[in-house]
């Protein structure tokens, strides 16, 4: 049996003898933390999935300027003053 194996058993056994210590009501407590986790990240993926999509909008209706040097530009360059 290899190293690892090894290690998993004994996490397995670790979390199992953790398991009986822990009341009812303390496991419903970290359940529930981790679906609201999970929920929280579903949540931001999708926020950021549709954050690309606006972006990827507005390139399309407002291409941003093509600089070649910056010595011949007028106006600000885009993203790089707060």
């Amino acid at each position: 049996m290899s190293i690892s194996k090894y290690a998993k058993e004994l996490g397995r056994r670790g979390g199992k003898a953790r398991a009986k210590k822990l009341s009812k009501g303390r496991k419903a407590h970290i359940a529930k933390l981790g679906a609201e986790a999970r929920v929280e990240s579903l949540r931001i993926a999708k926020r950021i999935i549709e954050n690309f999509m606006y972006w990827e909008a507005v390139c399309v209706l407002a291409p941003l300027p093509k600089v070649r040097s910056v010595k011949n530009v007028n106006h600000k360059l885009p993203g790089i003053y707060v």
